[in-house]
């Protein structure tokens, strides 16, 4: 006996989201946990923050973590900004995403990269720098106008081959960092 060739489409797989994430500030202070942080590409929205599964918004960091420059007090965010693929109009490779946090707009922009986005966000007044008349001390980089474009720093970091069912090492610790970061929040506020 034998069977029918059964012939399948192949589906196409969505194009993974590009993940931002980074601390909050407004007015130069960091903001209430739960907070609305809201991605936009062309004026449309395209995600907002998350902080634990069902969860929305941003959260405050309990313990300092040196190695990924997140000091005690931080307001932190982490949001999935889809693709076209997934929603008509979100994110194409190079879209500017701008950010609303409260409803506010963020100064910083961000270039649609699949995968992981490192990006602080500010909001309002930003904090005093200094007196803009002085130069910056040996090795300190000068200020740079909060419009400017701010993109990844390409860390390489890509979350998507966890969700893909693999992943290299350097993906595994940052995501168990995050996930460290959330998990000590949540246990000194309970």
């Amino acid at each position: 006996m034998t069977l029918p060739l059964i012939s399948a489409t192949a589906q196409e797989m969505p194009t993974p989201p590009a993940t931002f994430f980074g601390s909050v500030t407004v007015d130069g202070h960091s903001v209430s946990d739960g907070t609305a942080v809201v991605a936009l590409i062309d004026g449309k929205v395209c995600s907002e923050s998350k902080n634990e599964p069902g969860q929305k918004g941003t959260w405050t960091v309990t313990e300092a973590n040196p190695e990924y420059g997140v000091k005690s007090g931080d307001s932190m965010y982490v949001i999935d900004v889809v693709s076209d693929s997934q929603i008509p109009g979100c994110g194409t490779e190079g879209a500017i995403v701008t950010f609303l946090i409260a409803d506010r707009p963020a100064h910083q922009k961000g270039l649609w990269i699949a995968g992981s986005n490192p990006l602080n966000l500010t909001a309002g007044t930003p904090p005093h720098t200094g007196d803009p008349l002085t130069t910056p001390s040996a090795g300190e980089a000068p200020a740079s106008p909060a419009s400017e474009l701010e993109t990844s720093d390409d860390s390489g970091f890509n979350w998507w081959p966890i969700a893909a069912g693999g992943a290299g090492l350097a993906a595994v610790t940052i995501a168990a960092a995050l996930w460290q970061l959330r998990r000590t929040t949540r246990r000194k506020q309970a």
